[in-house]
């Protein structure tokens, strides 16, 4: 009794081992069609004469390739090999029949065709991310004070600003116009700017055309059937053979895709209106014809990532404040400063179509 179950133990020892000693075939998710339990594998017979690949399959995902500017149908067959996981492209109209039944020793083996699938046009116009909004902060540094009575305007000021650029390719697809304003403080006084934005990108629209598989690459039918898959509105079936798998369908679109890190330069400007504070405004003073306040620049920015700005201008901006006459009662003069600025913008990104 006691060597038959000391023999049990030692042939489940082996077993174990050697399970765990085979590799496992992770080369692929897609379920062959009309597997049985325990038969994954099989080989490809191709059409025309060509000569079948020498390999058992264990996997097959429907696939592209390139043929000058066209996407053509094709199938990876994938295989588990002693160097690891292998694969091989084969055009669909090159390949006829999965032989199956080959770990199983069925006599005959079974023959399953694999076929292509219908294929369909999108034929809407694409449309890149033209549109975009922005908020941002900025910091900018001024210079010395300029104002002719020296009232002290700061010479560092700091603030946020949002930009948005609504009109698409009103411009064309490299030049775009946006409103925005914001807000700054200088000395503790709120100041409102008002800004028409006008941006000129270094990149383009690329249209470059993709497919996708709907519902999925892994989708292959078993047996003929008449359902259908249902296909995007508005999209128009390309010409090809009467005889295809109806399990899935290769949908073509042309896609629009623009360089989110491509440079950029800008133009801006607007009026400065006043938050409230001591001295705000033309009146009443000696001299309202001296206000005006307004500010204009031109500056460069870059994308580093395609939600984040960095902007780096330069900014010309005048501004006023009331101060009282020195030598007068109750009497207010209009001081202005005249800011030659660098300013430094970091702004949030968002672009739509």
């Amino acid at each position: 009794m006691i060597r038959h179950c000391s023999a049990l133990i030692v042939a489940l020892v082996l077993y174990v081992t050697c399970t765990s000693a085979m590799p496992t075939d992770t080369c692929g998710t897609c379920r062959v069609p009309c597997a049985q339990q325990g038969d994954g594998t099989f080989t490809v017979r191709l059409t025309g004469g060509r000569v079948d690949p020498p390999h058992v399959f264990s996997h097959v995902i429907r696939d592209t390739v390139r043929a000058g500017r066209t996407l053509r149908q094709a199938y990876k067959f994938s295989w588990l090999s002693d160097a690891g996981c292998r694969d091989t492209v084969i055009l669909s109209e090159h390949a006829e029949t999965l032989v199956m039944g080959l770990t199983l020793g069925k006599t005959p083996p079974l023959y399953v065709p694999i076929r292509p699938i219908a294929e369909y046009d999108v034929i809407s116009e694409p449309r890149a991310a033209l549109n975009f909004v922005e908020l941002g902060g900025m910091l900018a540094y001024g210079g010395r004070d300029t104002s002719t009575r020296q009232v002290g305007f700061a010479s560092l000021y700091y603030g946020i600003e949002a930009l948005v650029a609504p009109f698409g390719d009103l411009l064309g697809d490299r030049l775009a116009l946006a409103l925005g304003g914001g807000m700054f403080f200088e000395r503790g006084r709120m100041r409102i700017p008002v800004m028409g934005h006008l941006r000129y990108a270094f990149t383009s629209t690329t249209i470059t055309e993709q497919a996708r598989f709907v519902p999925s690459a892994c989708a292959f039918s078993c047996e003929p059937t008449t359902d259908t898959i249902a296909a995007p509105d508005g999209a128009v079936r390309r010409a090809g053979p009467d005889s295809v798998d109806r399990a899935a369908i290769l949908v073509h679109e042309r896609v629009a895709t623009r360089d989110a890190f491509a440079p950029y330069i800008f133009a801006e400007g607007g009026p400065i209106f006043n938050g409230p504070f001591e001295g705000a405004g033309p009146r009443p003073s000696l001299n309202p014809e001296d206000y005006g306040q307004w500010f204009a620049g031109a500056g460069a920015g870059i994308g580093i990532t395609p939600w984040l700005h960095a902007q780096l201008a330069y900014r010309f901006t005048r501004l006023n404040v009331r101060t009282p006459c020195e030598f007068c009662t109750d009497v207010y003069q209009v001081n202005t400063n005249e800011a030659h600025a660098v300013l430094l913008r970091i702004a949030l990104h968002w672009g739509w179509e």
